[in-house]
């Protein structure tokens, strides 16, 4: 070999172990050349594949606005999507998969228990993680992780902003039940609802509300006749209802047959925004429900009213459910964030979403420091069926400020919450 190729290869191999030593740090490679690739981890069939149509949509959507308006930092958004089937074990190893391939950034997870458990995948793989609608609060409190993001509604939010609606609305029904899947978002949504029952009855109604045990509902199944059955069977003016997606259709056209619905006074839904309603049309009982978003009551949000544009021209639906907006808020969370430290790289992306407050179809969204909450107004609408085209129609629709529902931040800590 001669002096020159001996140089040469001196000089490839130096270059080449440079390469190699920047690879290791994640996003520092990616920041200087290609797409930028972001995971969407949601599910695309099983019982749930409604909620993540929704969000696989405003996630599109989100990155076609972004790219048109020059990408994030010169560089174009590519979605790397992925089905979770809202099961933790695909989640998983979907996450794993995507991480591997050297994508730190996802959004997605609609389901409880999948987002739990990416919390800790993403922390030990340097990864980020925005859920787009999953429901439990522990994720920013006792399984609080730095890696972990809501950009949506708190669960604690909305729900006690149900609670202290009925107290308002209906201060004479005050027995109450719940309809509640017996898991993780079941289990805690119905308990945040019961601790603010207990608080707005009798500082709004002058009232102390009777909560009766919760109808236990399985998840995932074809027949509810048991538990609607054990619901007949009480004696309750309210319901609650935490069933949800494909779920929540089924049930309630079951109840339907059996007359459950008509014997209560009011009916409260924890989330299912339009679901219920395109399911049953003509058919569906009236009811409260909260809504991530709701085009409606942001007509006039230049930000809101392209969304709508550009989600009809899109999927033909000229009412984007709130999942959908949930995930265009994060992905413009993303590019908020990685413009203003000018990295993709997971802890500069970390530390400026902390304190983040940027522009979204639900107007300005503020990042909360401390346990990666986001601030954000609560949707609840009135839902009734009406002899339209749809088979139903919104008589009612108010805006909660979140601020003045959302429990303080405690990262790391459990909630205390009163059960009677």
């Amino acid at each position: 070999m001669t002096h020159l190729d001996r140089r040469s290869v001196l000089k490839y191999s130096a270059a080449a172990a440079a390469v190699a030593a920047v690879a290791g740090v994640p996003g520092l490679v990616r920041a200087q050349s290609g797409p930028l690739k972001i995971g969407l981890i949601t599910p695309l069939s099983g019982p749930q594949e409604f909620i993540g149509s929704y969000v696989r949509n405003g996630a599109e959507i989100a990155v076609e606005q972004i790219n048109k308006a020059g990408g994030i930092l010169g560089r174009q958004v590519a979605l790397e999507i992925r089905d979770d089937k809202a099961n933790p074990a695909a989640a998983l190893a979907a996450a794993r998969e995507l991480l591997g391939a050297g994508i730190n950034l996802h959004t997605g997870g609609i389901s409880s228990a999948v987002v739990l458990a990416l919390g800790p995948v993403m922390q030990q793989e340097n990864g980020v993680f925005m859920t787009c609608g999953a429901g439990t609060e522990k994720m920013n409190h006792e399984n609080y992780s730095p890696n972990l993001f809501r950009p949506g509604d708190a669960p604690d939010a909305r729900t006690r902003a149900q609670a202290r609606l009925m107290a308002e609305k209906y201060p004479d029904v005050t027995r109450w039940t719940g309809l509640v899947p017996d898991h993780e978002y079941g289990r805690t949504t119905w308990s945040i609802f019961v601790d603010a029952l207990l608080e707005y009855y009798p500082a709004i109604a002058k009232k102390k509300p009777v909560i009766l045990e919760p109808v236990l509902m399985p998840y995932g199944v074809a027949d509810y006749r048991n538990g609607i059955t054990q619901a007949l069977r009480q004696q309750a003016d309210g319901v609650f209802n935490c069933t949800y997606g494909g779920d929540a259709i089924t049930m309630f056209q079951q109840a339907r047959g059996f007359g459950l619905m008509q014997r209560y006074k009011v009916v409260c839904d924890a989330a299912n925004e339009f679901l219920i309603a395109r399911g049953m049309k003509q058919q569906l009982p009236p009811h409260w429900t909260g809504m991530h978003y709701y085009a409606e009551a942001n007509k006039g949000n230049p930000m809101s009213d392209r969304f709508v544009a550009d989600y009809l021209a899109k999927t033909k639906d000229a009412e984007p459910l709130g999942w959908a907006a949930e995930a265009h808020a994060s992905l413009y969370a993303f590019k908020q964030a990685i413009e203003k430290g000018k990295s993709s790289e997971t802890q500069a992306v970390i530390a400026n979403l902390k304190g983040l407050t940027w522009a979204t179809a639900t107007g300005p969204r503020t990042m909360r420091a401390e346990d990666n909450q986001a601030i954000k107004d609560v949707e609840l609408v009135y839902i009734e069926p009406a002899a339209t085209d749809k088979g139903y129609k919104v008589s009612q629709y108010t805006k909660v400020d979140g601020k003045s529902v959302i429990f303080p931040p405690s990262p790391g800590k459990k909630l205390s919450l009163k059960t009677a």
